[in-house]
């Protein structure tokens, strides 16, 4: 039995230290980057339910609530062809989130969060998932 042990022990070793560890704060930041690449797509698609699933229903952002916002993403599909993000960069606050990015409409392109939009960029963690909550939000 002894014999096994070294050689078994030193596979579970090679197994652990090959394995690709990534800590909480990455994949964190990863599943918002996921969430923006996701509502992206959506949007090429036109699929507002498919962009509205990543918001939290208490969604507040300036004065704008979740059906407002709807609307105006509404408003954007209508009036763009695309949507980019660029350059994100997320900063992680206990269960809240800031997401930093370059945002394309087309040819026009703002940095958010900015004073115009912002509504994008702020998430929050609850019940095992990153959700858009507004600037505003309370929990």
């Amino acid at each position: 039995m002894r014999k096994y042990f070294f050689p078994l022990l030193a596979l579970i070793f090679l197994f652990i230290i090959s394995c690709d560890i990534t800590s909480s704060e990455e994949l964190d930041k990863n599943e918002i980057i996921d969430i923006l690449d996701s509502i992206q797509s959506n949007f090429q698609f036109d699929d507002l339910y498919g962009i509205m699933q990543y918001y939290h229903q208490d969604f507040l952002h300036n004065e704008d609530d979740y059906d407002w916002e709807m609307f105006i993403w509404e408003q954007r599909i209508a009036d763009y062809d695309e949507l980019n993000f660029e350059n994100i960069e997320i900063v992680l606050n206990g269960n809240y989130a800031t997401a930093y990015f370059l945002m394309h409409l087309d040819d026009t392109f703002t940095e958010e969060p900015s004073d115009e939009n912002g509504d994008i960029s702020y998430f929050f963690y609850e019940s095992g998932s990153w959700k858009l909550c507004g600037k505003n939000f309370t929990y």
